[in-house]
């Protein structure tokens, strides 16, 4: 009885702590005609993104977050744009009222008419290139939680299951939040069906405020914790194969 007591507490302290962290997100892939861009960017913020700021008011989710590829950089070409959908800790999808009557209590005197011309601008202006739901691993933010200005996507495959642990390990994510030069940092494995070798299944972010700092390099860890580090997990190449940085510039914050 007694033990089941301290099962009881430990549960009831604990699990809400872990939980919190426990968050996936949905990433949508975009290729927007140069041509477009503006209008397109324009309808996304102001129509589509205040309706999104109100549904993370309304606890709908944590964040929506928009988002530019920057310019010649990696699968620029590929697509332009990317939307990041936060979903609650511990939900796989939105967690919220009718759409319409969110829509309403942004735009009351928008008329249904008026908003299926901007929806439409919206979905003649891009092609959706595809969609994939991750959850999160670990991460840390220096920032408040704000959603830093500049964000590398890195598109990873692992080769085994040691990068996830080393980034799961309490040592390594504290000496990384004191070493590296990112503002925000966060590391994500896919959820939804990967296929073969030919799919990537990690991702990492690199965040930044200023695009100064992306090329500042990291403190080195130290000898010992590295060394230990090695010898638990690996070298960093045993672990995984990064094959592709995606460098992008914040569009639209909800939360922020």
């Amino acid at each position: 009885m007694k033990r089941l007591f301290y099962i009881i507490i430990f549960c009831g302290i604990f699990n809400p702590i872990f939980s919190q962290e426990d968050y996936k997100i949905q990433i949508s892939f975009y290729k927007v005609d140069e041509t477009k861009r503006a209008e397109y960017e324009s309808v996304m913020t102001d129509v589509f993104g205040k309706i999104m700021t109100q549904r993370v008011k309304e606890g709908c989710m944590r964040n929506w977050i928009f988002r530019r590829v920057i310019p010649n950089s990696s699968m620029a070409e590929q697509f332009t744009h990317m939307t990041i959908d936060v979903l609650n800790p511990g939900s796989d999808n939105y967690a919220c009222g009718e759409f319409e009557n969110i829509r309403k209590k942004v735009f009351p005197n928008q008329s249904e008419k008026i908003f299926n011309i901007l929806r439409d601008i919206r979905n003649s202006s891009r092609n959706v290139i595809y969609r994939t739901k991750l959850s999160r691993v670990s991460g840390f933010n220096k920032i408040g939680g704000k959603a830093p200005q500049f964000a590398m996507f890195c598109i990873t495959k692992t080769k085994n299951g040691n990068y996830k642990k080393r980034h799961q390990d309490e040592e390594w994510i504290n000496a990384a939040k004191k070493s590296f030069g990112h503002d925000a940092w966060y590391a994500f494995e896919r959820v939804d069906f990967v296929n073969g070798t030919k799919e990537w299944n990690y991702l990492t972010i690199d965040a930044y405020a200023d695009a100064n700092d992306i090329y500042t390099g990291n403190k080195p860890f130290p000898s010992k914790l590295n060394e230990k580090i090695r010898k638990k997990y690996g070298t960093p190449n045993s672990q995984r194969d990064i094959w592709k940085r995606i460098n992008t510039r914040l569009i639209y914050s909800a939360k922020d």
